[in-house]
């Protein structure tokens, strides 16, 4: 459910603030002490900050207010019956709040699912100067991100430079342990990786090795020759759903089931583990974690283990059922940025030379980049 940060009416009652919203039918209801303990007024909170000055554990558990004024759809005033400093708060503060909306609070553009049939067309693209260049520009790559799960980039310099210029603008690149910023080639032997050959990658997400997997991957085009090497592109969130409506068995199988991933070599030994499909809370589906060649060994009793594979096999059917894919060629200058926690990548096998320069990005940076944006709008 999305809540309008516009407020339609106020009423001061003894449970706490009644609160309407713009287009709602019921109102909601906020405590008393949870108004006090979370009031925007200058006595309770650092505007300068954005940090709680007042002591929640402190505050009289009988405090109410006396009464609400709204003074105008984006603003409410409470005064207290302690008569302290009147309370102030914002609508989008209050919208915020509700559990339910957590997830829907800063998504100005909705998600947008895509399989066989359905697919994004045409697929989003945007200049690279204008990314680079205007906050316009950026906010309509990361709204795009956030829609489909990937945006591309187009008319951006052949060189690292631009790369860089175009990863620092999404977030600031994450650190792993292929660097910062860093190649990807067939020549290169820096590290014992399948994507560092021209063979076929079927679709899968990067780090099942890492506990907090990046929330993002950034792939810039610098030199293209030869055959095939497109990228393959799956909406994981999508499979999840239609296996959830189709099997639900399955669907509890890879939610609940912990599926080990690990990554080897001299000197380095990752592992970690989670779910295929990770839930949050509230059953909603926030993270897709598939990565067959970075499977760890998973020993279950053999009727667990039996369903595990059963399961597991759907997942992967689904990935790799071309009709699923959205294959895209690469050309020196293209740029493309995907979610790790929605989309599966892969790559068609090739020929002749393929430089790409890439990075990652933590979930909550590029998250905070574009709440940024939007705020700034």
């Amino acid at each position: 459910m999305s809540i309008s940060s516009k407020i339609s009416s106020v009423k001061a009652t003894q449970a706490g603030l009644e609160v309407v919203f713009a287009g709602a039918k019921t109102p909601e209801i906020y405590s008393w002490f949870w108004l006090y303990d979370h009031s925007q007024d200058a006595s309770r909170y650092n505007t300068d900050t954005k940090q709680r000055k007042v002591d929640t554990f402190l505050i009289d558990p009988t405090i109410s207010g006396t009464s609400a004024e709204l003074k105008n759809e984006n603003h409410v005033v409470v005064n207290w019956s302690d008569a302290s400093a009147p309370g102030e708060y914002s609508a989008e503060l209050l919208a915020s709040a509700l559990v339910y909306d957590t997830h829907a609070q800063h998504a100005i553009v909705s998600k947008q699912l895509w399989l066989a049939g359905s697919m994004p067309d045409p697929i989003p693209c945007s200049e690279f100067e204008a990314v680079v260049s205007t906050d316009e520009g950026a906010r309509e790559l990361l709204d795009a991100f956030a829609k489909y799960g990937f945006a591309t980039v187009r008319n951006m310099p052949a060189n690292e430079q631009a790369a860089e210029q175009l990863a620092r603008r999404v977030a600031y690149p994450r650190q792993t342990i292929f660097g910062g910023i860093w190649k990807l080639h067939s020549e290169l032997k820096d590290h014992n990786d399948t994507a560092y050959t021209q063979t076929f990658l079927e679709p899968h997400t990067d780090s099942t090795y890492s506990h907090d997997a990046p929330g993002s991957q950034m792939f810039c085009c610098i030199e293209r020759t030869g055959t095939g090497g497109e990228s393959i592109l799956v909406d994981g969130l999508a499979v999840a759903n239609q296996i959830r409506e189709q099997d639900p068995k399955a669907f509890t199988t890879l939610t609940t089931t912990v599926v080990p991933g690990l990554y080897i070599e001299p000197g380095v030994y990752l592992r970690a583990e989670r779910p295929a499909i990770r839930l949050d809370p509230y059953g909603n589906i926030v993270q897709i974690s598939f990565n067959n060649y970075d499977r760890a060994p998973l020993k279950l009793p053999n009727e667990q283990m039996a369903e595990f594979y059963r399961s597991y096999g759907l997942l992967h059917k689904l990935v790799n059922d071309r009709d699923n894919w959205l294959k895209i060629r690469l050309n020196s200058g293209d740029a493309l940025i995907f979610d790790n926690w929605r989309t599966l990548h892969g790559r068609m096998e090739y020929t002749g030379k393929r430089l790409f320069i890439g990075c990652y990005h933590n979930r909550e940076d590029i998250e905070s980049r574009r709440r940024v944006l939007q705020h700034s709008a």
